[in-house]
């Protein structure tokens, strides 16, 4: 789990990153594009881009 910055939540929990695009909608996806920047940044969790990952070590119980 992550702190986050949101302000109605003190944490967030990602397992699954990345999506299908499906529709003439996800055409101009903001995520597509963050998820490709999170990658140049070296994000362990974008070395797929916007291929949906699972992510297993999120998985583990602490």
């Amino acid at each position: 789990m992550a702190k986050s910055k949101i302000e109605w939540t003190e944490n967030t929990w990602n397992p699954v990153t990345g999506c299908t695009k499906i529709s003439d909608g996800c055409k101009n996806c903001y995520g597509a594009v963050m998820a490709q920047r999170l990658k140049l940044m070296g994000n362990k969790k974008y070395a797929n881009g916007f291929e949906v990952s699972l992510h297993e070590y999120c998985l583990m119980i602490l």
